[in-house]
Parts: structure tokens; C-alpha cells; sequence
């Protein structure tokens, strides 16, 4: 006898219901903690090693990388940046953002003075002399969005 082991949709009001509950940018965090545990995983298989061989380079308990392949982990930073670098994989794109995010502006700043031996701004300057300028050089600002 053969065994139809297809999937079937299953609906449930109550399920529909309590997915309806959920925010938009709750179920859309979870969904990339999932691809996050995914791309994690295809590293360790990528490298041919099991679990155990990951919490061995990672310093950690099995159990904890359990934790993390299951999709609900919140990891900080750190930890992904060390998973990229034991794995030699890349969890983020930020790269190829950067520099059409870059901006640079260029600024000549003069000062004034009645005192032409004398450029500084805090003088109170003398009604009777003739102001003077002087570049005292270009600045370079950058910053990114």
C-alpha cells in the first residue's frame, strides 16, 4: 500500500486570528531572524561541518547554536561579526552602500580683522583702520546618511 505523504493546507480561524494580532513589523523581524538561522546553517554545511564543529569555533554550547539556528535569537553585532568570520561568509551588505552615501563638501574659511597684522577674532575692531582678510584655509567635511 503507498502512503500519500503530500502537505495539506490546513486553515483555522483561531490561527488566522492570532496571526492577525501580530504587528507588521513583528511578523517582518521574525522573518529575517529566519533567514538569518538559514544563512547561518547553509555556512556550516558550506564548510562541511556539523553543529558541534561550529560551537567548537565559536566557543559555544551546542545547545546555544541550537538556539540560534531556530530563528528566534536576537544576536548583537558582535556575535554576527564573529559568525562571518568563522564561517567566512557575509550576513550583511553594508559595503556596497557606503560610498553613494558618502558626501563631501569643501569650505574656504576667511576671517576680518582692522588690524592687518593681527587676525584675531576676538579683537574689537578700530573704527578708524581699514578691515583686512585672510584665508586661513580650506576644510573638508564628510558625512554619510
Amino acid at each position: 500500500m503507498k502512503t500519500n505523504h503530500k502537505a495539506e493546507v490546513y486553515n483555522s480561524p483561531l490561527i488566522d486570528e492570532f496571526l492577525q494580532e501580530i504587528a507588521p513589523v513583528e511578523l517582518e523581524r521574525t522573518r529575517k531572524r529566519m533567514l538569518l538561522a538559514i544563512r547561518i546553517d547553509e555556512g556550516i554545511k558550506a564548510k562541511g561541518w556539523k553543529k558541534k564543529d561550529f560551537s567548537s569555533a565559536m566557543k559555544k554550547s551546542p545547545s546555544e547554536i541550537t538556539k540560534w539556528l531556530s530563528g528566534t535569537h536576537n544576536f548583537t553585532a558582535d556575535t554576527l561579526f564573529d559568525i562571518e568570520r568563522v564561517l567566512d561568509i557575509n550576513l550583511f551588505q553594508t559595503e556596497d552602500k557606503f560610498p553613494e552615501a558618502m558626501h563631501t563638501f569643501f569650505y574656504s574659511v576667511t576671517i576680518q580683522s582692522s588690524d592687518p597684522g593681527n587676525y584675531s577674532c576676538l579683537k574689537e575692531p578700530n573704527e578708524k583702520s581699514t578691515p583686512s582678510y585672510k584665508t586661513l584655509g580650506q576644510f573638508k567635511s564628510t558625512y554619510s546618511n
